[in-house]
């Protein structure tokens, strides 16, 4: 009788912290999309992260930082309401990380890249969630397989700036998103339980992080279609220049002398 009820108690706490999770990654969609939208709609925060894009990084650099932290150090996970002040810093400043990227997306593109996304991470969430397959039990084949395609997104990343080879970066894009999908069922079966490993059920802010993050991952691949110069950025042009190897010494002539 104890091992029953103990067995209930279990999937009952297992049960609540799967929804509490994918719960609290909802709203961080809503949320983020909704300061993005606002961003990007107001003209002095669009023209402030338009101009200072740098900050931008910064508050992204800060983000990924807070958030090592936040997985390395139980503490900052399981004391209330440290645990809810520092999820929230570190969701804030990835947000205000990506604006700097949002605001020079054309709105329709980046509001149906958010939704194309978000769909796929609840689509790859219920194949973990109902993939027969202990996925847990594979963590090295995973991570062998993370290392093989970054290795190939890398290759044909290069082939696409250096060559110009056609269809490379979409090749490259492929291989990043796969992986990305692989450790989607991974954190779905780790947060949903009954497998060989498994998130503690206190863990609710870092599995939503985790899942928002995820997210993030196969969003930002859709800035690639965002406009890459504007007129502030060219003037930024010569700036870099000296960055790029010139085997020729001649500089090319574009237009006609007299």
């Amino acid at each position: 009788m104890d091992s029953q009820a103990n067995s209930h108690f279990y999937k009952k706490a297992r049960r609540r912290f799967s929804w509490l999770t994918y719960l609290l990654t909802a709203i961080f969609l809503i949320l983020s999309v909704a300061q993005w939208i606002s961003i990007q709609q107001l003209s002095a925060s669009n023209e402030f992260f338009t101009e200072k894009y740098w900050v931008g990084s910064i508050f992204f650099a800060v983000g990924l930082v807070l958030f090592g932290l936040f997985i390395f150090f139980e503490t900052l996970r399981f004391v209330v309401p440290l645990n809810w002040i520092f999820a929230i810093v570190i969701f804030e400043c990835v947000v205000m990380g990506v604006a700097s990227l949002v605001v020079r997306h054309h709105k329709y593109q980046f509001l149906l890249s958010f939704v194309i996304w978000s769909v796929t991470l609840g689509i790859f969430l219920l194949c973990g969630s109902f993939l027969p397959h202990d996925l847990t039990l594979d963590i090295v084949v995973l991570f062998v397989l993370a290392i093989l395609a970054l290795i190939g997104a890398m290759y044909f990343l290069m082939m696409h700036i250096v060559t110009n080879m056609p269809y490379s970066f979409f090749v490259h894009r492929g291989f990043v998103v796969c992986s990305i999908w692989m450790f989607i069922m991974y954190h779905a079966q780790i947060i949903n339980g009954g497998k060989f490993a498994e998130m503690r059920t206190k863990d609710y802010l870092l599995s939503s992080l985790m899942l928002f993050h995820d997210f993030l991952l196969m969003f930002m691949l859709s800035f690639h279609l965002a406009p890459k110069w504007s007129d502030e950025c060219d003037a930024h042009l010569n700036k870099t220049s000296m960055l790029i190897f010139i085997t020729d010494p001649t500089p090319p002539m574009f237009w006609d002398e007299d």
